[in-house]
This record gives C-alpha cells, structure tokens and sequence, in this order.
C-alpha cells in the first residue's frame, strides 16, 4: 500500500471516531437536559396550587352565603313570631333583613364567580397533568433508545481504536507527526482525496506535475493551497 493509502485509512478510522464521539456528546446533552421536566413540573406545580387556592376562596365565599342565609332566616323568624311588639325593634330587623337580602345578592354573585374560577383551573390543572404524564412517558422512552445507541457508540469506538493501532503501525514516526500535525491545525481532516484533479478539501485545482507525483506509492504529496495529504483514491 502506499504512503497516502495509509495515512487515509487512519484518517478514515479517526473521522469515525470523531463522529462518534461527537453524537455521544450530543447523546449526553439531551439525557442531561430536564429543562422539558421541569418546565412540565412548574406548569403542574402552579395549576394545583390556583386550583387549590381556588378551591379555598370558594369554600369561603360559601361559608359566606350560608351564615348570610341562617341570620337572614333567624330574623325573618324573630319579625314573624309575633314576640316583639316594639315598632321601632320591628323596623330595625326589617331594614336588616333588606340590608343582608342586598348584601347577599353581591356574595351570590361572588360565588358563581368563585365557581367559575374553579371549573376553569380545574381544567388548566388536568390539562397540565396530561401534558405532565406524556412528557415524562416521552422521555423514559427517549432515554431508553438514547442510552441503548450509546451503548453500541461505545463499543463501536472501542473497535476502531482497535482499528486505529493496527493503522498506526502501518505509518512511520515522521508520517503520524506530519498527520497529526495536520489534524490538529485542519479540522480534523489531515487527509483528502483527489477529485477530477482537485482537492477534495479546498477545492484547490492540482497542477499536472504534482498529481503525477501524488499518484506515487513512495510519496508524500500535500495539496499547495491547504497542505493536505493528498490520497488519489
């Protein structure tokens, strides 16, 4: 094999490696972020405690009513029952019982609204508990595949390094140095091919001369404008 073919072949191992790598990272950050959680959770959170307060201000405005009720019933009992003869005294607990008649048409009114409040954050809340138990049946799912491909990532990065030492081995110390040198400095790829006489890379439009020189096995051919290896294929 030549030179080039070589050193390609441990390009090719290295980009999958950094392929992989870089769909785990990518697998770590999803697994890692709850913000869907969470956001999830604070939409319950905040639908039970309205319903709850809700709940809470109607059972007031109810015990409300029903005090109204009971002194409106015990004063209509005391006008009727004959026992108070006083015109005066007759007339106050007349004009009371108007005054809380009026009064409690208001409260009425507040407890229909209170219903209404409560039907409507009963809604929300049951709504965010749906949206609350999909979310987190959509992410156990979502992780189960996601640590399962991780999985086999690992194992796949486990035989290319495999891979990779017997492709080392296939290249001399100035060879890697150069490769290395050029992955580091080239964005990973240290190794192009020639296509229809141009660097695969860079675009870079090879001179006659040194794709003939390319074409050698015994040599080491980098591409002029971005000093790539170049690999005829």
């Amino acid at each position: 094999m030549s030179i080039s073919s070589n050193l390609f072949r441990l390009q090719q191992i290295d980009t999958q490696i950094d392929q992989t790598r870089n769909r785990l990272n990518q697998i770590e950050s999803i697994l890692n972020d709850h913000s869907a959680e969470q956001a999830a959770e604070q939409k319950f959170t905040t639908a039970a405690e309205n319903l709850a307060q809700g709940r809470s201000a109607l059972t007031t405005i109810e015990t409300q009513a029903k005090d109204l009720r009971i002194k409106i019933q015990l004063d209509e009992s005391n006008l009727y029952s004959g026992k108070i003869k006083n015109p005066k005294e007759l007339q106050d607990i007349q004009n009371e019982i108007a005054s809380l008649k009026k009064f409690m048409i208001i409260v009425e009114d507040r407890q229909l609204e209170a219903m209404m409040n409560v039907e409507e954050a009963e809604k929300v809340f049951q709504t965010a508990s749906l949206e609350k138990t999909q979310i987190e049946g959509k992410i156990i799912e979502q992780n189960a595949q996601l640590n399962g491909e991780r999985s086999l990532h690992l194992q796949n990065i486990e035989r290319l390094q495999i891979e990779r030492q017997a492709a080392e081995q296939a290249n001399s110390a100035s060879e890697l140095e150069v490769y290395n040198h050029l992955r580091k400095t080239r964005n990973g790829v240290a190794v192009t091919r020639i296509i229809d006489r141009t660097c695969a890379s860079c675009g870079f439009s090879l001179p006659p001369a040194l794709l003939q020189l390319a074409s050698s096995p015994a040599q080491l051919v980098r591409c002029t404008s971005c000093s790539r290896v170049l690999y005829p294929g």
